[in-house]
């Protein structure tokens, strides 16, 4: 992380505990929020204004301690150890003291000024919880600010206290060491001194915290040291009779004993500073429990919860749709008046950006609505309940529990969750879990989803159809997983241990930005990479242009003449058949032909293997490349006022439908989600067997469910 001149401060605490709320509050950043652990993967960087001046502020992910379990923990090490850091401020969930304090009581080790930060303090007196703030800062020798960030209480006071401890840094009191006992300290003591006499090279970690690692039995610790040589085993050996004479003295393992000090500590802390209980509070949480984290009840619950979105994003969203389609349908024809003497610019903005970028955004109330619902489900604690419900399903298809976090934020976009797979452990069970995340429907395929569930399915069954979709990704998933574990990536099955968080309604303020962003990032990508898109697309579709001469009246009239219809114009038919023509011998036609001896038993026409080609980009490619394929092929089944939905009824059956949304939803991860896999893996290969295995399985599934669909008559 490059030094940018300004004062570095590092913002960290316990997953869950608003730390990234806090953070977009104080530097005016939009992160992502979510009311369960993982969301944070790795360090943010923002800057914020003080009254003294500019401070760079660094989100880093939530950890439960100082370690090097976890790329997170490695991480916070990391940025702990930097020169350049100038102070820390650690928050802490006012609700939960006695757990989030653990992280803060080991703090002391890297000598810098501490500021505590006794977050969601809103919910805290709501539970009756009071807090001798002055205090507390005397018992621990840190400054303590309270603050509920949402609802920017305490964010004024925050800034200052940040401020004056950065710039006037005279005064500024080092947080205290804590005593865990006569006969721990004395131990950490002698190891802290004899490392420090023998010379070794402790890397960048201060002395005593090298020293409570080593009595502790840090496994890399030891490692680290033992690598020194002779010295290094001497010292070790003087550490390991340190450590034998503790278990001796208590019969229990350096590392628990020191943890049972620490929570000690932190006991009479809350016994001193913390007026109430909050007894009520855990009693609604463990009522509401009892039902959502059911055993029998609690996955059919969610199933049900999931099914009720969908449900309702279609039944909302659908008429939005057609709104949106039509105003798209009314500008293009505005514009296309206007260039009304330019053939090419009337075809390149018409059939090709507006046809392309407006068939991707038509699908935004629909998107939002979904995410709105998901965002809700998020906020409230109930996604971390779900992840503790799936656990046992996952363990048993040989997943890691903590694997299906990135799993949920794959429904968002896959390159975000393969980054959050870094809070697996187990290198077996994250390398399982990143090959199947791009089994997740992202949001990418949602305009493919609803373009063809809205176009070919009856309304009474587009609900169960989107959610049929979403629960075949997951099981295609595990089912995947489970066979990777039994055969390449055997090993890991770690524990999984996951808090659930209290349950809680969303600032408004935070709900909204949430959605704003979602829908401007999709709008952005709709205004620069599809437009871009949307214009190599009717270059495709449009050339080459050869040369050819004007058909007969009979041939004209025999493709636009269908029996039983009225004759239309014969200028019209000559030049409906002239732009058919054209269009046949189009690049994208020929690459379509090319695969369609292949793909015709999945029901793909070249129409749609032109799309899939184009949706490697970005998935919703497919839908601006099948707007731009409508505008410009002179299709004489298709009125010149028809949206693009009624142009899918028209070229394809159910059977096909249904075929394309399954390869949609598991072939193709697009360019970005390859570049991310390749970039946590460190491996092309594995990227590269990742994209060829998906998008075979995908076809194979395609062929099935067409000519099963064909097979009953469908």
């Amino acid at each position: 992380m490059k030094a940018s001149g300004k004062p570095q401060v590092l913002l960290l605490g316990n997953p869950n505990c608003g730390k990234t709320t806090l953070f977009n509050e104080l530097t005016g950043t939009h992160q992502h929020v979510g009311n369960y652990p993982g969301v944070t993967v790795e360090a943010k960087v923002g800057e914020m204004r003080t009254p003294l001046g500019p401070v760079e502020l660094i989100d880093l992910p939530g950890v439960y301690r100082l370690g090097d379990g976890s790329p997170e923990e490695q991480l916070v090490l990391e940025q702990l150890c930097r020169d350049d850091i100038q102070a820390i401020v650690s928050v802490v969930d006012s609700t939960n003291l006695e757990r989030h304090l653990y992280l803060t009581v080991q703090l002391w080790h890297f000598h810098l000024p501490v500021i505590l930060v006794l977050n969601m303090m809103d919910e805290a007196e709501a539970h009756g919880l009071s807090f001798r703030i002055a205090e507390l800062e005397q018992l621990l020798g840190v400054r303590v600010v309270a603050t509920a960030a949402p609802r920017r209480r305490g964010i004024a006071e925050l800034r200052e206290t940040i401020g004056r401890t950065v710039f006037e840094p005279e005064g500024v009191s080092i947080m205290k060491k804590p005593s865990y006992g006569e006969a721990v300290d004395k131990a950490v003591t002698v190891i802290a001194e004899t490392l420090k006499a023998s010379k070794l090279d402790h890397g960048r970690l201060p002395l005593s915290f090298s020293a409570v690692r080593v009595f502790e039995g840090n496994p890399r610790m030891e490692g680290f040291f033992r690598e020194q040589g002779e010295e290094g085993e001497r010292f070790l050996e003087i550490a390991g009779d340190s450590r034998d004479a503790i278990c001796q003295e208590f019969d229990v393992l350096p590392s628990t004993l020191l943890a049972d000090k620490r929570y000690g500590i932190i006991h009479g802390l809350i016994r001193e500073v913390q007026e109430g209980t909050d007894i009520d509070g855990h009693k609604a949480t463990l009522m509401a429990d009892k039902v959502l984290t059911h055993r029998v009840f609690g996955f059919p619950v969610f199933l049900l919860m999931m099914m009720f979105v969908f449900y309702v994003s279609f039944t909302v969203g659908d008429p939005l749709v057609g709104m949106v389609e039509d105003a798209c349908g009314v500008f293009g024809g505005w514009v296309s008046g206007l260039l009304a003497g330019s053939e090419f610019w009337n075809s390149l903005i018409v059939d090709g950006i507006i046809a392309g970028v407006g068939g991707v955004l038509s699908f935004v109330p629909t998107i939002l609505i979904l995410f709105a619902f998901l965002s809700l489900l998020e906020s409230t604690g109930y996604m971390a309940r779900a992840a503790f419900l799936m656990d046992r399903f996952m363990h048993r298809m040989g997943l890691h529990g903590g694997s299906f976090i990135p799993m949920l934020l794959g429904f968002g976009c896959n390159v975000p969750a393969v980054m959050a797979t870094r809070t697996i452990e187990s290198r077996t069970d994250r390398l399982a879990t990143i090959f199947v995340l791009p089994f997740m429907s992202c949001a990418a395929r949602l305009p493919v989803f609803v373009l063809f569930i809205s176009a070919l399915i009856p309304n009474a069954w587009q609900a169960v159809t989107m959610w049929s979709l979403y629960v075949f990704g997951v099981l295609v998933a595990v089912l995947c997983a489970r066979l990777l574990k039994s055969s390449i990536f055997k090993g890991g099955n770690e524990i999984f241990i996951i808090e659930l968080p209290p349950y809680r309604l969303p600032s408004m303020k935070s709900f909204l930005l949430n959605l704003r962003d979602k829908a401007s990032g999709y709008v952005r990508k709709a205004g620069t990479f599809i437009l871009l898109g949307s214009v190599v697309l009717w270059f495709l579709n449009t050339y080459p242009k050869e040369e050819q001469a004007a058909p007969s009246v009979e041939a004209a009239a025999a493709v636009v003449i269908p029996a039983g219809e009225e004759p239309v114009a014969i200028e019209d038919a000559n030049e409906a058949a002239l732009k058919a023509g054209e269009f046949s011998q189009s690049y994208a036609a020929r690459v379509g032909r090319f695969f369609e001896p292949v793909t015709k038993y999945a029901g793909f026409d070249w129409q749609a293997n032109s799309a899939m080609i184009g949706a490697f980009a970005a998935k919703e490619m497919l839908v601006a490349q099948f707007g731009v394929l409508f505008a410009v092929d002179g299709d004489e089944d298709l009125q010149e006022d028809d949206t693009l939905q009624q142009a899918i009824a028209a070229q394809y059956s159910i059977p096909q439908g249904l075929s394309i949304l399954v390869f949609a939803l598991l072939g193709l991860p697009c360019m970005a989600t390859v570049a991310v896999i390749r970039k946590e893996t460190g491996s092309w290969g594995f990227a590269a067997a990742q994209f060829t295995i998906s998008t075979a399985l995908a076809f194979c599934f395609s062929v099935i469910i067409y000519q099963s669909a064909l097979l009953f008559g469908m």
